[in-house]
């Protein structure tokens, strides 16, 4: 081979290199655009490319959190504000009601969804007012009926203080991030600690993930059949254990999947069990927490709800758990 010929050789090789690295950053600043252009967006980008070509496809498994995760979920959640509904609506049926305080609790709620009477003494040391509320609000119903009044009521009642529909409540750079997983072979599961039926309304919309797809806590059900017909499952006022949420998510993915994640997203220490899950996984793996500390877009909040948890962001040093700030990190926050 003659000098010339090494040369032409050499130069065709330069530009196909620089080529390729000017196309994989076209690529890389055009995903996830609705985030900021910051070292941890390009973490993400770079873990998401390697699990691609490293990961067998079948074990690529994203688990996301859904309440303050992938949508809103303050001053209350999209189960709370349905729950609301649901007692108004048994409250207005049946005046007998009057005075408990569940249906107080619901009436204060629909004026005001952040009463803070309500916040503040819903759960108690000796009664629970918070899944009292959930239980109650449609015991007895059919399931597919609640699954059909939940998502009527998202989609056509709006955020009092945003005056955005609630299912439009989805954070758009969320989505972007799925649709990206989604690109790259990864199957997604959402695990929520609301109810499994509350999922199945809003999740396949919106999110296009199956109801297969969808863990959440199951309340319990009373199966009616019926010769010829769909039989019905009717709501009791009661839950299945455990509760989708802390360990119990740990045990509900595996229950349900049979397999260790290599993603968990979530925004409160309820989340760290799948976090540590996926950070048992034998291939590489990331776990991330949205933190809510944008107050002038949306609300901020520390990543627990009740009973302090100083020692959060210890654990997310100790495990090298991500943290994505959504007032540094998020460029919009509410879908397009």
């Amino acid at each position: 081979m003659n000098f010339r010929t090494r040369w032409t050789l050499l130069l065709a090789i330069i530009i196909v290199v620089l080529f390729w690295t000017n196309y994989t950053q076209d690529v890389d600043s055009e995903s996830l655009e609705s985030w900021n252009n910051t070292p941890l967006k390009k973490e993400i980008l770079k873990f998401i490319q390697t699990a691609s070509t490293s990961i067998p496809e079948e074990d690529r498994i994203a688990v996301f959190d859904l309440d303050g995760t992938l949508a809103c979920e303050a001053p209350l959640w999209f189960e709370m504000e349905v729950a609301v509904a649901g007692l108004i609506d048994r409250l207005n049926n049946n005046p007998e009601l009057e005075g408990k305080p569940i249906y107080e609790y619901a009436r204060k709620l629909a004026t005001n969804p952040a009463d803070t009477s309500v916040h503040n003494n819903w759960v108690r040391k000796n009664a629970n007012y918070l899944d009292s509320m959930i239980l109650n609000a449609f015991d007895g119903k059919d399931c597919e009926w609640y699954v059909t009044y939940a998502n009527k009521y998202l989609s056509t009642h709006k955020n009092k203080q945003y005056d955005i529909l609630y299912k439009d409540m989805f954070y758009q750079p969320m989505l972007e991030l799925i649709n990206l997983l989604k690109e790259n072979k990864f199957t997604i599961y959402i695990v929520s600690g609301s109810m499994q039926s509350l999922l199945w309304s809003i999740c396949p919309e919106v999110l296009e993930i199956p109801r297969t797809h969808l863990i959440g806590t199951r309340q319990q059900l009373k199966p009616v059949y019926k010769n010829g017909r769909r039989p019905s499952f009717l709501f009791k006022n009661s839950k299945y254990t455990p509760h989708n949420n802390h360990s119990g998510k740990s045990i509900n993915i595996y229950s349900r999947i049979g397999k260790i994640p290599v993603l968990a997203v979530g925004n409160t220490v309820g989340d760290f069990g799948m976090f540590h899950l996926a950070s048992g996984s034998k291939y590489l793996n990331m776990s991330i927490l949205i933190n809510h500390d944008d107050s002038r877009r949306e609300y901020s909040y520390p990543p627990y709800h009740g009973k302090a948890v100083p020692a959060w962001q210890d654990s997310l040093e100790i495990n090298e758990w991500r943290r994505v700030d959504m007032s540094k990190e998020f460029k919009v926050l509410w879908m397009k």
